[in-house]
């Protein structure tokens, strides 16, 4: 990679903890955030290891087997799995993604970090689609709800996203959520969050009743424009499998991958 490569990933990484983050301030007082010796600890109001309970290496100085090693009991004294995230940008997590095999942590995802470079043609819903920003209690909770259901087809637990958000459920400031909407009902959605320069889009997902209709690339299209519109010099993403073709499509390229590697209890 470039150097500017480089920085562009250190950026989209630092987003993505920074959404991690939410999923704990969302959980109000079943969440917790600490930050120990370098490394970032993070549990929400769900106890399922992967995504709602997160570890991130802030200090690289930090050896690989400190960093397990503290995560290990943190999450313990809670009586609870946890991940740890890593991304391959310039192999600044290789001895994190080796001492994670070498303890016994099981790579959960392995997914590519893209980014978009520059804006979209605006998105085009089809008839009978509404596209709008989400600005209610009420549309927060239906998209908390589709995302729930949603990202069952990626192996999460339904419950996860409704644990991490609880009501009254407020959109912190800096995160913007799109809904594709059909009359009353959201079928699809995407978020964009700022921070670190740099915007990053987030759970998207479509009801499993309504996909193939082309609604989610419609609302990360969406998402993707507001990142720019809103100052962001490109935008980046983490891909699921299903996602992964359209985004390339939409123009999106791969910078380095993410992962997850998990420790059950």
């Amino acid at each position: 990679m470039t150097a500017s490569d480089d920085d562009v990933a250190a950026r989209c990484h630092a987003n993505c903890i920074e959404y991690a983050r939410e999923g704990a301030r969302g959980s109000r007082s079943a969440g917790e955030i600490s930050e120990q010796g370098g490394v970032l600890l993070l549990a929400s109001g769900s106890d399922f290891p992967v995504f709602a309970n997160m570890a991130f290496r802030l200090d690289p100085a930090l050896g690989a087997a400190a960093v397990i090693d503290l995560a290990d009991a943190w999450f313990a004294q809670r009586g609870r799995g946890w991940s740890l995230g890593t991304t391959s940008w310039a192999d600044g997590d290789q001895d994190l993604i080796e001492a994670a095999s070498d303890r016994g942590l099981l790579t959960t995802t392995d997914t590519p970090g893209m980014v978009c470079d520059e804006r979209l043609a605006d998105a085009e819903p089809p008839d009978g689609i509404e596209l709008r920003t989400l600005t209610t209690e009420e549309e927060a909770m239906a998209f908390i709800a589709m995302c729930d259901q949603a990202y069952t087809s990626l192996g999460l637990p339904a419950g996860v996203f409704q644990a991490m958000a609880v009501a009254p459920v407020r959109m912190p400031p800096h995160t913007i959520t799109v809904g594709a909407f059909e009359g009353d009902a959201l079928l699809s959605g995407a978020q964009v969050t700022f921070s670190h320069g740099i915007a990053g889009i987030y759970c998207v997902g479509t009801a499993e009743e309504a996909r193939g209709r082309g609604l989610a690339e419609l609302a990360t299209r969406a998402a993707t424009n507001i990142g720019f519109d809103g100052g962001a010099p490109y935008v980046t993403l983490q891909a699921s499998p299903m996602g992964e073709p359209i985004y390339r499509r939409m123009g999106y390229r791969e910078l380095y991958r993410y992962a997850n590697h998990s420790r059950f209890v």
